[in-house]
C-alpha cells in the first residue's frame, strides 16, 4: 500500500472520504481540535503535523502503527530548514517500530544540513537512555562515521557506546576489531566513562589473551581510579561540589585495576610480582564513600584474592595447596570453572594426578557445556583443552580425544585461529588413537571451516583451510 501513496494529505483526504466521516466527526475520533485538523488539511500553506497528530490519525483509521510514516518525512523539512522538534521524535519512533527504510530516507536528507549530527547524536542518546540499546547503535555509528572533529566528545562517546555493545560477542575477530577501533578514544571521554572504557578494554584483552596490552590497560585503570578516588574524597568534604556518578561503585574500578594487573602478570609467568598486586585488592575494607553494592564488591575481591593466591601457588608448582584449593572451590561454585583450568594446567606442567579433582567436579563440568556467555565459552575451551592434554598424556585416548574435539568446536565458535591450530595439531598427533566416530566429527568440523573458507588468528590475519 505504501507504494501507492502520493502525499500525506491526499492520503488522509482519500481515507477520510471512504470512512464516511466529515471533518468534525473525524476530529472527534482522533482526539484533535477541528480547527487544527482543518489547518493541517486545508490551510494555505498547510499547517505542519506533529508526530502525535499523525499517530492519532493513523489510529483513528485503524491502520498499523507507522502506516503513513513514509509520507511524513516531508513534514520534517521546510524549504532550507529542518524541523528538529519533528524529525527527532519521528526518527526515534521509526527506530522503535523497526522502520529502517524511513530512517534511511530521512537521514539521506537530514545529513545534508549543517549541524545534523547534533540531532543524530541526540536521538542516539535518547534511545540509549530509554533502554533501546540495539536501536541506538545505528545512530551512534552514523556519528562515528560522519564526525569531522576527531577530538569531539560526542565522537568519543559514540565509539564508547558502540564498544560497550559488543560485550555479548563471542567472535574473537570482532572483539579485536572493537578494541583497535575504540582504543584511541579512551582518554577523550568524561572520567566516569573512561573508567568503564578502560575496564572493558582490559577485560577484552584478557579474552584475546593479549597479556602485555592487558597489563598496560590495567595500569591506566588503576592510575585513573586512584586519581578519581582522591578527587572524590576532596569533593565529598565540600557539599557544593558535585560528586562523580559512575556506572558501578568506584571501589569496583579501583579493585579491578589491581586484580587485572595481577592476572596479566600471572599469565606472563611473573608470579612474585603478581602476588604484590593481589595483595592490593585482598582487603579494601578501608575504602571510603561506599554503599552496600560497594561492600559486596569488597567481599568479592577478598574471595578473588584467595582464589588467585591459590592459582599463583599452583602455577609455581606448590601442589601442597591443592586440598585447600579444591575445598575453596567446593565452597564457592562460581570459581570452579576458573579453578579447574588452573589445576589442569598445573597437572600438565608438573605431572601430578588430577583424577580425584575431575571426579569430584564431574557434575559441574557437565553443566559447563551449556554456558553461552562469551567469557565463559573461552574458559570452557581452555578447560577442555587442558583436560584433553591430560587424558592423552595418560593414554586415555578416547576420553582425551573427546575433549579435544569439543575444544576444536569451541575454537571455531569463537573464530580463534590460534586455538584452532593448536587443536588441529594435537588431533593429528593423536589421530591413530581416535575412533571412527571421533574422526568423522573431526572431519565435519574441519569441512565446515573450509566451507566458510577462513578463520581468524588473533593478530588480525586470516588463514584458509586447504
Amino acid at each position: 500500500m505504501e507504494g501507492k501513496l502520493t502525499t500525506i494529505r491526499s492520503e488522509i483526504e482519500k481515507n477520510l472520504s471512504r470512512s464516511g466521516h466529515n471533518l468534525a466527526s473525524f476530529a472527534k475520533i482522533c482526539g484533535l481540535n477541528r480547527g487544527s485538523l482543518s489547518a493541517i488539511l486545508h490551510g494555505n500553506p498547510p499547517k505542519p503535523m506533529s508526530l502525535g497528530q499523525i499517530d492519532a490519525i493513523i489510529k483513528a483509521f485503524g491502520f498499523p502503527d507507522g502506516w503513513l510514516y513514509p509520507l511524513y518525512i516531508d513534514e520534517c523539512f521546510n524549504e532550507e530548514k529542518v524541523s528538529r522538534r519533528r524529525v527527532e521524535p519521528f526518527l526515534i519512533r521509526c527506530a522503535e517500530l523497526g522502520k529502517q527504510q524511513c530512517i534511511d530516507d530521512t537521514l539521506n536528507r537530514l545529513l545534508e544540513y549543517p549541524k545534523s549530527l547534533d540531532i543524530v547524536y541526540s536521538i542516539a542518546e535518547k534511545l540509549f537512555n530509554k533502554g533501546k540499546i540495539d536501536e541506538s547503535m545505528f545512530f551512534y555509528k552514523i556519528v562515528a562515521e560522519n564526525e569531522s572533529d576527531s577530538y569531539s566528545e560526542r565522537l568519543a562517546i559514540s565509539h564508547y557506546r558502540i564498544f560497550r555493545a559488543i560485550l555479548s560477542i563471542v567472535d574473537s575477530d570482532e572483539k579485536l576489531h572493537a578494541v583497535i577501533t575504540f582504543e584511541p578514544f579512551r582518554n577523550r571521554l568524561p572520567e566516569n566513562m573512561q573508567l568503564d572504557g578502560l575496564l572493558t578494554l582490559t577485560q577484552l584483552s584478557f579474552d584475546l589473551r593479549r597479556w602485555i596490552k592487558m597489563e598496560s590497560f590495567a595500569d591506566e585503570l588503576r592510575t585513573l581510579a586512584n586519581a578519581v578516588y582522591r578527587d572524590q574524597l576532596r569533593k565529598s568534604q565540600d557539599r557544593r561540589k558535585e560528586v562523580l556518578h559512575t556506572e558501578r561503585p568506584l571501589v569496583v574500578y579501583y579493585g579491578h585495576g589491581y586484580l587485572l594487573k595481577a592476572i596479566s602478570l600471572t599469565k606472563q609467568g611473573k608470579y612474585e610480582e603478581a602476588k604484590k598486586y593481589t595483595a592490593g585488592y585482598a582487603d579494601l575494607s578501608w575504602f571510603e564513600m561506599i554503599n552496600e553494592e560497594g561492600r559486596q564488591a569488597v567481599e568479592q575481591f577478598r574471595l578473588f584474592a584467595i582464589g588467585n593466591g591459590f592459582t599463583i601457588e599452583m602455577l609455581m608448582g606448590n601442589v601442597d595447596v591443592l586440598p585447600n584449593y579444591t575445598d575453596f572451590l567446593a565452597d564457592h561454585p562460581g570459581e570452579i570453572l576458573a579453578g579447574l583450568i588452573t589445576i589442569m594446567d598445573a597437572a600438565n606442567r608438573y605431572g601430578f594426578s588430577a583424577d580425584n579433582i575431575l571426579t569430584r567436579f564431574s557434575r559441574e563440568m557437565l553443566r559447563f557445556e551449556g554456558f553461552q556467555e562469551p567469557n565463559n565459552v573461552d574458559r570452557v575451551f581452555r578447560l577442555y583443552y587442558q583436560v584433553a592434554i591430560y587424558q592423552i598424556n595418560r593414554k586415555r585416548y578416547v576420553t582425551g580425544v573427546d575433549y579435544l574435539v569439543k575444544s576444536l568446536e569451541l575454537s571455531i565458535k569463537q573464530n580463534n585461529g590460534k586455538d584452532f591450530i593448536n587443536c588441529i595439531t594435537l588431533f593429528e598427533m593423536s589421530r591413530d588413537y581416535a575412533n571412527t566416530a571421533q574422526q568423522e566429527k573431526y572431519r565435519e568440523l574441519v569441512k565446515g571451516v573450509r566451507k566458510n573458507e577462513k578463520i581468524t588468528i588473533d593478530d588480525g590475519k586470516r588463514v584458509s583451510i586447504v
